[in-house]
């Protein structure tokens, strides 16, 4: 309950709340989280998220057909989890470092790095875990596979038109990847 609540609906407001007063596709979370009033939510966010995707992607990991069975391999599951710290670790460094450019330009590129890597992370992290599910079942997890790439697509679209990393981007990112983990963590352990 408590899992469905975050994913579908606490984190999905919280982030729309969060960049509510700007504009979506010439501004982004590292921006908005770089003012004074907006500090504290960006690091709530970010703690939020993790957590939450914490939460479920580790078990999801655990219990994935590479890490179980005839589909046996250590060196995905390894993989997949290093992904998945990695990604975290990205979105805290991230987070912690400045975006101000003006005054601090090596922080505010660390930042950047950080950010970008974090998504990147995350996204091969849930290639792996899904397709892994995929190949060993996939009439159930045929649904979150649409979902991934479908988002990806989108994700690249506006990257394109855009030019940046935006809000609207980072937006559908963070609402996707909450939905897609809960789905698959509802598929896999019934609850």
């Amino acid at each position: 309950m408590i899992l469905s609540a975050l994913s579908y609906l606490i984190i999905p407001i919280y982030t729309l709340l969060f960049v509510r007063g700007t504009d979506w596709f010439t501004s982004n979370f590292s921006v908005i989280g770089s003012l004074e009033q907006q500090k504290k939510a960006f690091a709530a966010w970010g703690i939020l998220i993790s957590c939450t995707l914490y939460r479920m992607l580790f078990p999801l990991i655990d219990q994935a057909p590479f890490s179980q069975g005839r589909f046996r391999s250590v060196k995905k599951r390894r993989v997949c989890f290093s992904l998945l710290n990695l990604a975290l670790l990205f979105l805290t460094a991230a987070i912690i470092l400045p975006y101000i450019p003006s005054q601090f330009p090596v922080q505010a590129w660390l930042h950047i790095i950080f950010a970008f890597f974090s998504g990147v992370s995350l996204f091969f992290c849930l290639v792996f875990l899904i397709h892994s599910y995929y190949q060993n079942r996939p009439a159930l997890f045929r649904t979150p596979m649409h979902i991934l790439w479908s988002s990806f697509t989108v994700s690249l679209i506006l990257l394109l038109i855009s030019g940046i990393v935006n809000s609207a981007l980072e937006i559908l990112v963070t609402i996707t990847a909450c939905i897609l983990t809960r789905q698959m963590y509802r598929k896999v352990f019934g609850v």
